[in-house]
């Protein structure tokens, strides 16, 4: 059961006569399990809500109401998400790969279906049964964001040492019977699930669309606190390529918009982005997927539009190793429109995780310190390296302390427009 601890005035729970105090038991006699409960019935025109009220009566009332119009009632905390933990031990996990140190919330390994379904997580399944199966169907919770990293189920175990994970396909067949929309990942490690692995796990999940629309290729990430852990190989320029073509001959065959290799591949490979309009919606920007195609499309556009000006302005921006030979170029069309603008791209080394890890999004402040000098008055960094709805990089720093120890006003960009947005403004403000 939940407390109510509000009601919206002027909302169904207020004209069905519910109050602050009042016990929410659950929906057509079926106890509440989450806040996702709530959320479905509240979207459903008709069904009935079991209540507890504060002078202890039970009641159940019937509802009828517009799919638009809204209980409005508020609940305690007793239903609000607690995130289901993972029992998995993958050889490549991020956390494991942590220095020490950090703060604890995120050595936490969270693998909860609500959570893919609610925020977006990559989740493995393998601590979900029947009964989480059903739920998902009855509440039609979807899309979900799966990892699912191999077919085969002995390779699958080894790379997530839980047998349960081989059980996948079996529970993504499931989903797919009762209409749930699936993203999909996998984490490539190499002479493990890659190659003929690799196009037996992408030949499996077609068989699963259209409800698995998506999937994306993504090389493991190995950082340099691996102590006592499996050892894992990095992907190099050849063996990127041959992903590359794998993935992409595989794409072909099935008419495009369904994989793709994330830009790292690329990157590793030293080969051209597809272009913006080859990666369809967009589905696996998260992932990595069409990140770089995207700021550069938002860039280019936004400096089409760009109002011109002969300001002299000096300005840093720093990324990761990964982004910086894009960032340069892209950099180097901004004297179009501002040619009286000196730029400076400072690429930063990543030895807080260590130096296989090029991306910017894993940069800290303190790294940032310790590389760069002299810095203008301006600086960019992009949003990816702040912890979400913060401004706190990964190792603690603030914004604040940054701008205080380089001496220079930190910009948040958040894309590409807005990168060439904040370089419009400096160059045209008094």
């Amino acid at each position: 059961m939940a407390k109510i601890i509000s009601v919206q005035k002027g909302g169904i729970g207020e004209e069905i006569g519910l109050e602050a105090g009042d016990e929410l038991l659950g929906f057509n006699g079926e106890k509440i399990v989450d806040v996702l409960d709530y959320a479905y019935y509240d979207s459903q025109e008709e069904f009935v809500i079991n209540i507890l009220t504060k002078q202890g009566e039970k009641v159940d009332i019937d509802i009828e109401k517009g799919e638009d119009e809204t209980l409005g009632i508020e609940l305690d905390e007793s239903v609000q998400l607690e995130p289901m933990r993972c029992k998995n031990k993958c050889l490549f996990c991020f956390v494991d790969q942590l220095p020490k140190g950090m703060r604890d919330t995120l050595y936490v390994k969270d693998d909860d279906y609500r959570l893919s379904f609610v925020s977006g997580n990559y989740v493995t399944m393998s601590n979900i049964g029947q009964k989480e199966l059903d739920r998902i169907a009855k509440l039609h919770l979807s899309p979900l964001y799966i990892s699912v990293h191999a077919y085969d189920k002995a390779i699958k175990t080894k790379l997530v040492s839980n047998p349960e994970s081989a059980k996948i396909f079996e529970k993504m067949e499931f989903l797919a019977k009762h209409g749930i929309i699936m993203h999909t990942q996998i984490v490539l490690c190499k002479g493990i699930n890659d190659k003929e692995v690799l196009l037996e796990t992408l030949t499996q999940l077609r068989k699963l669309s259209p409800n698995v629309q998506t999937v994306a290729v993504i090389p493991v990430g190995l950082t340099g606190h691996r102590e006592k852990l499996y050892p894992l190989d990095s992907f190099d320029k050849n063996s990127a390529r041959e992903t590359i073509a794998l993935v992409e001959d595989f794409n072909k065959s099935v008419g495009g918009n369904f994989c793709w290799c994330s830009d790292e591949f690329y990157i590793k490979a030293e080969l051209p982005l597809p272009d913006f309009d080859e990666y369809g919606d967009f589905d696996q920007i998260e992932n990595g997927v069409g990140l770089c195609a995207e700021f550069i499309d938002e860039f280019d556009h936004a400096l089409e539009e760009a109002q011109k000006s002969d300001k002299k302005i000096s300005v840093a921006s720093i990324t990761g190793q990964s982004f910086k030979d894009i960032l340069k170029a892209q950099s180097q069309k901004l004297k179009i429109k501002f040619p009286n603008l000196d730029i400076r791209i400072c690429d930063i080394y990543n030895d807080f995780f260590g130096r296989t890890i090029t991306v910017s999004g894993l940069i800290t402040a303190g790294d940032i310190i310790k590389q760069v000098k002299d810095m203008p008055e301006y600086t960019i960094i992009p949003s990816n390296m702040l912890r979400e709805f913060t401004d706190t990089f990964l190792d603690g720093m603030t914004v604040k302390e940054l701008e205080d120890a380089i001496k220079s006003k930190i910009l948040i960009s958040h894309g590409g427009e807005s990168f060439v947005k904040i370089i419009e403004k400096l160059c045209n403000d008094k």
